[in-house]
């Protein structure tokens, strides 16, 4: 799987999660998602929910600072993927 693969399902999850809004923007750096899509804590967990179930992995609390951007999202991902 490639980075760009991970990044269009990470979106689709987004898209998922919040319909409303305009996921366009998102793109390979470290623009908060919070800034681009506007995404509240709620929104954040029900993402970080959707990621552990789609790609089987496990995400600890402790972790979630390492997934407010695509680009620490993707880094993170990739770790978690690759090391299995």
């Amino acid at each position: 799987m490639t980075r760009e693969n991970i990044m269009n399902s990470v979106i689709t999850i987004i898209k998922d999660v919040m319909p409303e809004k305009d996921c366009s923007e998102i793109q390979d750096n470290e623009v908060p998602f919070t800034n681009i899509v506007e995404m509240d804590s709620m929104d954040f967990l029900d993402v970080v929910m959707a990621l552990q179930k789609n790609y089987r992995i496990e995400i600890p609390d402790s972790d979630f600072s390492m997934l407010r951007n695509m680009k620490t999202t993707l880094n993170y991902l990739e770790n978690k993927l690759y090391s299995k």
